[in-house]
């Protein structure tokens, strides 16, 4: 009887053949491993997932470091604050680690250009800050990196949408005070270096997104408060109420009284209704954000956006808000046309001139509705006060209402002063010493120009565009004033007369369409039939007018259906015919075939 090797398992049912597959398996393994191809991958395989793990690691790490030992902020393009630390990177000299620059040509459009005596010329540089930058401040390292592009973006500007830019800024301190520093200094640097100007916002094109922007800034030189010719006391009063309202913050609160105040100036045009806004927000250092209700992107939800978008302590300025809305002296005005008998039917009619999108109710919601902003001053100005809605002017809208007029003589005389005696200009100075001129005598010219202009029968604006005619030259605007006068009252005497005959001529029209439109229509364009009518619903008409023919019947002669085009044309030869053999005035007949209807 013989023994299995000691080494061999024992197993019922096979054990050898249970030994050889594990010696089999263990063989290929082996082999495997002796392949370089097959180890190198393995080895790559191991070493990747080290380098990933220590890769996450370290970022791991380098978020909670830059989270405990750092404050960032984000500023949105479009919003004020984004503006102050643009102004803050650039005069902190930021700019130049940087090497992305936007060229544009000078012009009065706001950028925070690089002011440098070298960079002499037609165009600004103003940097980009694409790339991250690092410097110091106070003390503190801080770090800023802008996402988006230079400005916005042309499919931004394209469509109007907001968000060209966002900067962010880092401040390596576990301080919130720092920032608050930070922001609070920028913001006096831009008011400090925005103090010579005036800045006007306005909104030129649709805006769509979260962010509202406007998209058009300007700054203008300030006007001062001397060059506003105006009764006495008329800026004053106005300052001194705008800066109460501002100085009243907490009175407002205290009292429970919406924090808000309109203003309305209106008059003939060219009396200094913009100037002295202009020249109030100049006085009080306050931004002026500009909207034309007649544009046609600017509806109510436009109009809530752009309130809402508005800071503190700044001026909503609306000019021509009587243009807004429409009025029935103007439909009186209109030049009468037939088409707007049918206006609304078909899509056919409404020439009427077309209104602002928004309306009266969303303006007055802005002004003082449940989404009406505080904090803000108001101004409308207007030419016709008399077309404005009573809703409009009520207090807690307009609070404060100021009325120009044209210039009087004392108007007209410091006007006068005002162009050849303005203390401190040296070209004045060099003027009188040609002229000769003392103080004394330019006052007594002023005299004599202001005594042949009529009492309030011109603007301050025509008075000034005929000084700047002989603005030099004051003895010559003297003698000439006479004779201004008269070709400008000449003038507006044939304008009257032009007017009058234009107004007689509408009334004649409205008159003739309101007794009969087609016959008006057909006599307005030669008995061209091109209109729409409604299908079932409007009586007179069935639908795509076929032709139209004149005869001598009733205009009650009932429409009927339409022969084929050989007798239809020889038919309307009878009855051109029948019209010329006629002592009768032709009226129309509308014939409308079956095939037209029904393609109508």
């Amino acid at each position: 009887m013989s023994a299995s090797p000691p080494f061999l398992p024992s197993a019922p049912g096979g054990g050898a053949g249970s030994w050889m597959s594990n010696l089999l398996g263990i063989s290929l393994f082996a082999g495997a491993m002796q392949n370089s191809y097959l180890t190198d991958s393995f080895r790559l395989l191991v070493l990747g997932s080290i380098v990933e793990f220590g890769r996450r690691l370290m970022q791991w790490l380098m978020e909670r470091f830059n989270f405990q030992l750092s404050v960032t902020a984000r500023f949105d393009e479009g919003d004020p604050t984004y503006e102050w630390i643009v102004l803050f990177l650039t005069e902190e000299n930021v700019w130049r680690r940087s090497r992305d620059f936007t060229v544009n040509a000078k012009n009065s459009k706001r950028k925070w250009a690089v002011n440098e005596p070298e960079l002499e010329g037609s165009a600004d540089y103003v940097p980009t800050y694409e790339l991250p930058q690092l410097f110091r401040w106070r003390g503190y390292w801080v770090e800023v990196r802008r996402s988006g592009s230079g400005g916005r973006s042309a499919m931004a500007a394209q469509t109007g949408q907001a968000g060209g830019g966002v900067i962010f800024i880092s401040i390596y301190t576990l301080k919130m005070k720092a920032l608050s520093e930070l922001v609070e200094e920028a913001r006096e640097r831009y008011k400090v270096t925005s103090r010579p100007n005036v800045t006007v916002h306005m909104a030129d094109s649709p805006t769509y997104g979260p962010t509202f922007v406007w998209s058009n800034v300007k700054q203008k030189a300030r006007r001062p408060l001397s060059s506003i010719i105006l009764p006495d006391g008329v800026v004053a009063s106005l300052i001194k109420d705008a800066q109460e309202f501002i100085d009243t913050e907490a009175w407002y609160v205290e009292a429970g009284i919406p924090h808000r105040r309109g203003y309305l100036l209106y008059g003939p045009p060219g009396t200094g209704k913009t100037s002295t806004i202009y020249a109030l927000a100049g006085e009080l250092g306050l931004e002026i954000y500009s909207l034309s209700l007649s544009a046609g992107f600017i509806d109510d939800t436009f109009l809530q956006k752009a309130a809402s978008s508005i800071p503190k302590n700044s001026i909503l300025l609306i000019e021509d808000i009587d243009c807004a809305f429409p009025s029935r002296d103007d439909e009186d005005d209109e030049e009468p046309n037939p088409m707007n008998q049918f206006a609304g039917l078909g899509g056919v009619g409404g020439m009427k001139r077309a209104k602002s999108a928004v309306t009266l109710s969303g303006l007055l919601n802005v002004l003082d509705g449940v989404g009406s902003e505080e904090g803000k001053l108001f101004f409308a100005t207007t030419n016709y006060v008399d077309r404005l809605d009573p809703a409009l002017l009520r207090p807690g809208r307009i609070d404060k209402k100021v009325e120009y007029h044209a210039s009087t003589k004392e108007q007209a005389s410091a006007l006068f002063m005002r162009f050849f005696c303005r203390p401190g200009s040296g070209v004045s100075e060099s003027m009188k010493e040609k002229e000769n001129m003392s103080p004394a005598q330019l006052s007594e010219l002023a005299d004599q120009f202001s005594g042949n202009i009529p009492h309030q029968a011109f603007t301050t604006a025509e008075l000034q565009g005929f000084l700047l005619l002989c603005k030099k030259q004051p003895e010559l605007a003297v003698n000439t004033i006479s004779e201004w006068v008269a070709g400008e009252l000449a003038e507006r005497k044939a304008k009257e007369e032009r007017e009058a005959e234009r107004r007689r001529k509408t009334k004649e029209k409205r008159e003739q369409l309101g007794g009969d439109p087609m016959s008006a229509m057909a006599a307005q364009y030669g008995g061209l039939a091109a209109m729409y009518g409604g299908l079932g619903g409007f009586s007179g008409a069935a639908g795509l007018i076929g032709g139209a023919n004149t005869t001598t019947s009733s205009p009650k002669t009932p429409m009927t259906p339409t022969p084929p085009y050989a007798e239809n044309q020889k038919q309307g030869e009878v009855a051109d015919e029948g019209a010329e053999g006629s002592s009768e005035s032709p009226s129309v007949v509308v014939v409308v075939s079956e095939e037209a209807a029904v393609a109508a």
